[in-house]
């Protein structure tokens, strides 16, 4: 399947029914480190669970508010300060009528 054509259909689904995790991998400007972490952290569905003193964040991502998770993701490039961004764990279920397909 091409990725557009996942993209767009997942965009589609009810997020009620899809369990969208992410582990995130997040390099920044150490100077700049509790700003970037701030910015991230009003983004719906984000949550810092590690920030080191040279600049290194790990970070959980999730579905939320009609977001989808890999918007979300895409997003942090537009954060003054982030170097990189590493998809590191995904997690994907979606539960058709009470069956959970990985």
């Amino acid at each position: 399947m091409r990725l557009g054509t996942f993209v767009e259909r997942e965009h589609q689904a009810p997020r009620h029914t899809v369990e969208n995790i992410c582990g995130v991998l997040v390099h920044v400007v150490p100077a700049r480190r509790h700003q970037v972490k701030a910015a991230l952290e009003a983004k719906p569905g984000v949550e810092i669970h590690t920030m080191t003193d040279d600049g290194k964040m790990v970070v959980i991502v999730e579905d939320a508010a009609g977001e989808w998770a890999g918007s979300i993701i895409t997003s942090f490039h537009d954060v003054d300060g982030v170097l990189s961004v590493a998809l590191v764990y995904h997690h994907f279920d979606k539960d058709l009528e009470g069956e959970i397909v990985p």
